[in-house]
């Protein structure tokens, strides 16, 4: 919770490592969308949303990976 959180509710999700997006870079469809930047990246610009990097689904290592994201919905009691 380095930042405010954004219009989702999120804190600071960008740095850890790139997430895979649904989305394919291209027609052919041969890598995937990454964004979120990752540990090794030292520049704010590939933490922005709008950067969009590439890995074919196949590709492994150490700076890509997924984010588990957690909603905590309230009890009936706490509303």
């Amino acid at each position: 919770m380095s930042f405010a959180p954004n219009a989702f509710g999120l804190h600071d999700l960008g740095g850890n490592v790139w997430e895979y997006c649904e989305d394919w870079s291209s027609d052919e469809r041969k890598e995937r969308v990454m964004r979120g930047g990752s540990w090794f990246n030292h520049e704010r610009g590939y933490l922005l949303s709008s950067y969009r990097g590439r890995f074919t689904p196949e590709s492994r290592n150490n700076r890509i990976g997924f984010r588990p994201v957690v909603v905590v919905v309230p009890s009936s009691s706490e509303r």
